[in-house]
């Protein structure tokens, strides 16, 4: 039963991983806005410190793939320059580069961050020279006014909680896989450890819930052959008690001790206290019985009269009959309410 448990809850998990991989392919194609991040007011100086961290972070990334962290970007600058009206400088790219979920950017990561360094000097150099801007036209406002005013930049879907439920989903799961796979470029061996790891655990878990089977099959096995024996000792048993009462009704004292006897000896046979033989001695069963005194000390009393009658060929009475008999039940208690 704990076996069933532990593979129904793999069944479960791996059916809502399925959901979740079949909720990502209904994510349409573009992901809903998460907003832009901050923007921090800095002066000139600040922001060229900011594009020197960028730089020295860019160069890190293409030393070490674990140094490629898109937090360690920062906020949005908001720069205040000495004359003119404050201008907002956006890293998104940066952080889009440093992500380490799109396997697009591993095969030109090297390509991108010579852009990328690049593309920081270019601001700084800007910062350096500023480009003088000349007021619009008014023809030029008329047209910058219709291509905003066009259906391209209009809102032309409105995602439903389905839409964003998936698509929340899918960002979490290309985290995890992602991960992964970065750790895996790390780590190469780590794959090839996990798949066997895997193997091992399902080969594991194949025997123990064949060992748990097998186990509880033996046991339902052991308890019917138990009943089954059982039931032969009682009859068996009886078969020699209803011969010697048919002995002893006929005054046959001697032949019922015997068969008491004998009676005595299947019950024991048959509930595991003696082995089974053909040739024993009735003093070498005593030998080999080794059980409680309250089943020993009734089987010896036996022995013994059925010793001196059967074989010393004394005169058997009534009373040693009875005192066999009494033995006999003796031993049938004792025996039959034993566990084997």
């Amino acid at each position: 039963m704990i076996y069933s448990q532990g593979v129904r809850r793999w069944l479960l998990a791996m059916v809502f991983v399925a959901l979740c991989m079949r909720a990502q392919a209904q994510v349409p194609a573009l992901t809903p806005p998460q907003g832009l991040p901050s923007l921090q007011d800095v002066s000139v100086e600040e922001y060229r410190h900011h594009l020197d961290q960028l730089r020295g972070l860019v160069a890190d990334c293409g030393r070490a793939v674990t140094a490629c962290n898109p937090e360690s970007v920062g906020n949005d600058d908001r720069v205040h320059p000495l004359r003119g009206q404050p201008y907002a400088v956006r890293y998104g790219w940066l952080r889009a580069l440093l992500d380490d979920h799109d396997p697009a950017v591993h095969r030109s990561r090297a390509e991108l961050l010579a852009q990328a360094e690049q593309r920081l000097n270019d601001q700084e150099e800007e910062l350096n020279h500023p480009k003088s801007v000349s007021p619009l036209r008014q023809e030029d406002r008329v047209q910058r006014d219709r291509v905003l005013t066009s259906k391209e930049f209009q809102v032309v879907h409105e995602y439903s909680w389905r839409e964003r439920v998936s698509a929340w989903l899918s960002e979490k799961l290309a985290r995890i896989f992602g991960g992964a796979a970065s750790l895996g470029r790390i780590a190469p061996w780590l794959g090839r450890a996990l798949e066997w790891g895997s193997l091992l655990a399902a080969i594991t878990l194949l025997v123990l819930w064949i060992y748990r089977a097998l186990d509880r099959q033996r046991t339902a096995l052991g308890r019917l052959t138990g009943d089954v024996s059982k039931r032969e000792a009682i009859e068996a048993s009886r078969a020699w008690a209803e011969l010697a009462q048919a002995h002893a009704l006929n005054t046959e004292w001697r032949d019922a001790i015997h068969c008491l006897y004998w009676a005595t000896i299947v019950l024991l046979e048959e509930r595991r206290r003696l082995r089974r033989s053909e040739t024993r001695t009735p003093r070498e069963a005593l030998q080999l019985l080794v059980v409680s005194p309250q089943l020993r000390e009734p089987v010896v009393a036996q022995t013994v009269v059925f010793e001196r009658v059967w074989y010393g060929f004394d005169s058997a009475t009534q009373e040693d009959y009875e005192a066999a008999q009494q033995n006999y039940r003796r031993v049938q208690g004792a025996a039959m309410g034993a566990t084997i």
